[in-house]
């Protein structure tokens, strides 16, 4: 797993914050796949983790892939 660092701000975190899940690309699917696959573990290449000030936007975004999330979420924050 990646350690709780934001998406967004970069700030280190060990409470608060919150791992967000977004909809798989076929990528992001291939790949949790040929993890399963070779019973590897890691950090999901769908998921991102946010600070308590910016998960409640990322949140917002979770029913759609990372492609479009990410940057709808960072603009915000501008």
């Amino acid at each position: 797993m990646m350690p709780p660092i934001c998406y967004i701000c970069q700030k280190r975190f060990l409470e608060g914050g919150k791992l967000i899940y977004f909809l798989e690309t076929d990528d992001d699917k291939m790949q949790r796949k040929r993890m399963e696959d070779y019973k590897m573990v890691g950090h999901p290449s769908n998921a991102f983790w946010f600070c308590d000030e910016h998960s409640s936007e990322a949140v917002k975004h979770s029913n759609e892939t990372k492609i479009i999330a990410l940057p709808k979420i960072k603009e915000f924050y501008k």
